[in-house]
């Protein structure tokens, strides 16, 4: 094997894939050093492997809809069954990403190695190969992008059976006939969104703060947390896991509320879902100058590290939060950066993102508590759903958009949250609008098809200028 590369890329996730394809296009030698699987966390218990889940769910839910002229008295699901379909859509993305490398190792320029690798010197790292002897490889430019593992809590066994984290689902024997959730981010409303979907499901979900998704304004979250305790879900919020044992009949806990008062549960599983943290231990980074902050993130620019042939992107880097689409676009940009390709600057204000949720949420640029915390003078307007035709015949409830814009006659969106089934395909036009500085007029303005929910944007932003059709004033009950 060639021990001398035009770029060594180091985790084989999202990032690190994209940012080898992309060093592919500029016809670069590249050496990709994965530790486990092709793919990451955006395949195995993470972006694809639980959203697969969740489709499964919102297909099975469709059963239990009793305003559709139709009744389901009879059913059987299989927790096996279910599992075998997300294993094998997990493994069909596996095998296309894999399929792009080997085309390009045929044709020597890409080299894939399963195992880890550390900084001995700036240009030269040492490679420990799963299968084989160690060796030493140096390159021009490096990408690190070994992505991030979940948060654990000090002092609860996680033994990935009756306590697991969410990289521990794939592995699941059956469902949790009762589960407590640790946490209320997105990972832990999803796997609540998912998991109380099935009957004979109940699923507790403790949060020290006073709601769910804290960090969304409180319409989305209360939405949302609306919807779950239809579903067989309960909160403590304003609450904390007191104390934790497993005894063979079960999981015996204690929830300890804000002012003191005690309660004691019992569950078959737990999930632990307290945010993640980066995989920065063991590179070799500090010791070659890479600056890394208390929490294991690497500080960069634009992606350049304080080292400036070292460039890093996804869960790794501090600027943003870890989603697939961000650390694709990290990855692709650093590669366009080493090889002076560069055609614009990395932006994040039109960034765009899915919660796959009961309903599903989707959001692009500020949420009104971001606003107001970065000082904007900003409008704000909601329209339901159920005032388009499309949300009529959908038969939707406690849907909706929200626009926040600047505040000004004919103003900017800065940010977009629409709630309900389809919300992560009309977020997109927003997005544009945002990434190309259109005004609110411009929305009003495009010929949307019919019908179709992208027309109820169209219709919030109408209203936010005094002009919709219908009117929400009018139609509010």
């Amino acid at each position: 094997m060639q021990a001398r590369y035009d770029l060594i890329v180091i985790g084989g996730g999202a990032a690190g894939f994209a940012g080898a394809m992309r060093a592919m296009d500029f016809g670069k030698r590249t050496l990709l050093i994965e530790k486990h699987r092709i793919g990451g966390a955006a395949l195995s218990g993470g972006a694809l492997s639980s959203k697969t889940w969740w489709e499964l769910a919102k297909d099975f839910d469709k059963l239990f809809l009793t305003d559709r002229g139709y009744r389901v008295k009879d059913f059987e699901f299989s927790f096996a069954d279910f599992r075998r379909i997300v294993e094998t859509a997990v493994e069909e993305r596996r095998h296309q990403m894999l399929r792009q490398i080997n085309h390009y190792h045929h044709l020597g320029m890409l080299d894939l190695v399963y195992g880890t690798a550390s900084f001995v010197e700036p240009h030269r790292i040492q490679v420990h190969p799963r299968d084989g002897e160690p060796f030493y490889a140096e390159a021009d430019y490096f990408l690190i992008a070994t992505g991030s593992r979940p948060r654990t809590i000090p002092n609860l066994p996680i033994d990935g059976k009756r306590i697991f984290t969410s990289d521990h689902i794939d592995s699941l024997e059956e469902f949790p006939s009762d589960l407590l959730i640790v946490g209320s981010g997105v990972i832990g409303c999803e796997f609540a969104s998912i998991f109380s979907t099935f009957p004979r499901l109940r699923v507790t979900m403790i949060e020290k703060a006073d709601r769910i998704l804290p960090y969304e304004d409180p319409d989305v979250s209360d939405t949302v947390m609306q919807n779950l305790s239809e579903c067989n879900v309960r909160f403590f919020t304003c609450a904390q896991l007191a104390s934790l044992r497993v005894e063979e009949e079960g999981v015996y806990y204690e929830v300890e509320e804000k002012s003191g008062m005690r309660h004691k549960e019992k569950a078959s599983h737990v999930l632990v879902a307290v945010g993640r943290v980066p995989n920065s231990e063991g590179l070799g980074l500090a010791e070659i100058g890479v600056e890394i902050d208390v929490s294991g993130h690497v500080w960069s620019q634009q992606t350049q590290t304080s080292v400036p042939h070292i460039f890093v992107a996804g869960d790794l880097d501090t600027q943003k939060a870890g989603f697939v689409n961000v650390a694709e676009q990290e990855a692709r940009y650093a590669v366009e950066r080493m090889f002076r390709r560069v055609k614009r600057p990395l932006e994040y204000d039109h960034l765009s993102w899915i919660m796959f949720l009961r309903p599903e949420v989707a959001g692009v640029g500020l949420n009104e508590q971001q606003a107001q915390a970065q000082g904007y003078a900003y409008r704000v307007v909601r329209y339901n759903y159920d005032m388009t035709a499309r949300g009529i015949a959908m038969r939707t409830k406690r849907s909706f958009f929200k626009l926040i814009t600047t505040d000004e006659p004919d103003p900017y969106i800065i940010g977009c949250r629409a709630v309900g089934p389809q919300a992560s395909s009309i977020i997109g036009v927003v997005a544009m609008m945002i990434r190309f500085s259109r005004r609110v007029s411009d929305l009003c303005s495009i010929l949307q098809p019919h019908p179709a929910l992208t027309e109820g944007i169209q219709e919030c932003a109408r209203a936010l200028l005094g002009e919709a059709i219908f009117k929400p004033e009018l139609l509010l009950e």
